[in-house]
């Protein structure tokens, strides 16, 4: 594996872009409740800035290691990512009493999810890159990695975390087509994911109808999209101005986290909105580009796998707030307040833009 030439500049320069825009609207979402809660308004910023240094320094790792060596130790991140999600049935710490995303070890909490999804992409994309002459063939090129794709997503939905297993499946179907398979293949792994339904949650159903409802209804079921749309309103063309939003004094739940975009919206209006999303195209583009410029089939599928993880990630959360799609509880990249969700991100941009010191010459920075 020759190298060609520098890093993709491009691809940085955005990431950081975002990361700053993260921190600033982390401080103006978080300072109002941090003070009400711990007496120091900047309490949530402070640890969001720390993490994302960390995950700074988690994508230079990730930037100096060549991506081969990744792939090479894929079995590892394989049996990794299952022992994350495994680990949560029996240490893991429950979220509003309905399920078990985190994992504490001392002062340090983290959704081992995250994590998981990297060790998930990095195994399926040496898989289907090293069965290549077999994908056409669902016995011996799809059927065992989709066996543990399933193993994956079964996890999580018995957690329950259905949006995660949703997006990850997706995200995997994303790498399955990618390598060439058959689209009756993609077909028949979608019917029989479909079975999963039989187990969701109350919880998670009443979501689904509440949606469906405000879509008849025209207006919002549930309160908290109710709130976000209020936000959104709020802001018009060019929105209220920075830290003017009315809607995180206590009005809208989790302003900083997952529905930091709605502040966003209030604060810097359909101008700002539409800035943040044309960010994430370009760092969408500039994963795309370097999947298409790859050097080998192992990394044009993990450069797929990383790209589209983000992109779904980011637009799904946009959607969520937007109420165009059902809500499913996800942060948005490089924004939200978030310590391993943030992290793993970076470690994605790391990877992606360690791809590109081995591409061709016109997908460089």
């Amino acid at each position: 594996m020759e190298k060609k030439g520098q890093y993709n500049s491009r691809l940085i320069i955005v990431v950081i872009i975002l990361l700053c825009v993260g921190v600033v609207m982390v401080y103006s979402a978080s300072h109002h409740i941090a003070f009400k809660q711990v007496k120091d308004s900047n309490f949530f910023v402070k640890r969001h800035v720390q993490r994302v240094v960390i995950g700074i320094l988690a994508m230079i790792v990730a930037i100096l290691v060549p991506y081969d060596r990744l792939l090479r130790f894929s079995k590892w991140f394989l049996v990794i990512g299952l022992l994350f999600l495994v680990a949560i049935y029996f240490v893991g710490v429950d979220v509003n009493d309905q399920a078990k995303r985190w994992i504490r070890i001392g002062s340090v909490q983290f959704q081992p999810v995250d994590f998981a999804r990297l060790c998930l992409i990095i195994y399926l994309s040496e898989a289907m890159a090293r069965k290549q002459k077999y994908i056409q063939d669902f016995k011996q090129g799809l059927l065992p990695q989709a066996i543990v794709l399933v193993a994956y997503t079964a996890l999580l939905m018995f957690q329950p975390d259905l949006g995660s297993a949703l997006l990850l499946a997706c995200i995997a179907m994303t790498i399955f087509a990618t390598a060439g398979a058959k689209i009756k293949h993609l077909v028949l792994i979608s019917i029989s994911g479909s079975l999963f339904a039989l187990f969701i949650k109350g919880y998670q159903i009443e979501r689904v109808k509440s949606f469906v409802e405000s879509i008849k209804m025209g207006k919002p079921i549930s309160y908290q999209i109710e709130q976000s749309l209020i936000a959104l309103g709020n802001g018009g063309w060019f929105g209220v101005g920075l830290d003017h939003s009315t809607q995180k004094l206590q009005f809208l739940p989790q302003p900083f986290t997952d529905f930091i975009f709605s502040i966003v919206g209030e604060e810097f209006g359909f101008v700002g909105v539409t800035a943040v999303l044309f960010l994430f195209l370009l760092v969408i583009v500039e994963g795309y580009r370097i999947a298409l410029n790859a050097p080998d089939e192992g990394a044009r599928l993990l450069a797929t796998g990383l790209t589209t993880s983000i992109a779904l990630y980011a637009f799904v959360n946009a959607g969520v707030v937007s109420n165009l799609l059902p809500t499913k509880g996800l942060p948005m990249p490089f924004i939200s307040y978030g310590g391993s969700f943030t992290v793993s991100m970076l470690i994605s941009v790391g990877i992606l833009v360690n791809i590109s010191h081995y591409c061709a010459t016109k997908s460089r920075g």
